[in-house]
């Protein structure tokens, strides 16, 4: 097909998954959502299962935040600030989609992987595991520059840090979608009580 664009089928198919339940996202809403016919959203994607793997793999399991690379950090404080500024630009994108609440439609999107994407309890676990990792490294990044306490145990703060943005995202989810403000907050604080003070 002449000048096939994916995107134009994935992100909106992408938006309505973050909406509705799997069984909930009619061929009429991704051809209502995408302005696109039948034959052109399963071009590429022959069938509603594919197209949803694909959204997950594309918006979940592949994505890359804005921080991953952490030789680019000099500090613990430097990707903690990077981590917020990300969290909030993904919030202002899916917003500019019409999501309000990003919290729920991403655990929304989720759960449903979990029953109709096989294997992705798997991927889904891996995708945490490399997540703390990153943590787990900028953290003993810091130990070794002194930016931070040697008695730091990294592996444990690690958690303290993805279990805070992970908790409130669950709870938050329920209200209107995380309080980044808050966030900040508990973020910084356990900082302050990590940093060196030299």
């Amino acid at each position: 097909m002449k000048n096939y664009d994916i995107d134009r089928i994935l992100r909106p198919a992408f938006k309505l998954f973050l909406m509705y339940n799997y069984e909930s996202v009619s061929t009429a809403k991704l051809e209502e959502e995408t302005g696109l016919t039948r034959g052109a959203i399963f071009f590429k994607h022959k069938s509603k299962e594919a197209l949803f793997k694909a959204v997950v793999d594309r918006y979940v399991l592949e994505f890359k935040p804005g921080f991953t690379e952490v030789d680019d950090m000099d500090t613990l404080k430097s990707f903690i600030d990077a981590f917020l500024a990300d969290t909030s630009r993904r919030m202002d994108e899916m917003c500019l989609l019409g999501i309000p609440n990003v919290q729920r439609g991403y655990f929304n999107l989720l759960y449903q992987a979990l029953k109709y994407y096989p294997e992705a309890d798997i991927k889904i676990q891996a995708m945490f595991g490399a997540s703390l990792k990153i943590w787990e490294d900028i953290l003993q990044k810091a130990k070794e520059s002194g930016e931070i306490k040697p008695t730091c145990d990294v592996h444990k703060t690690a958690l303290q840090f993805r279990y805070l943005y992970s908790g409130m995202a669950f709870e938050d989810s329920f209200s209107k979608g995380l309080n980044l403000d808050s966030l900040r907050d508990l973020f910084y604080s356990l900082y302050d009580e990590l940093k060196n003070e030299k």
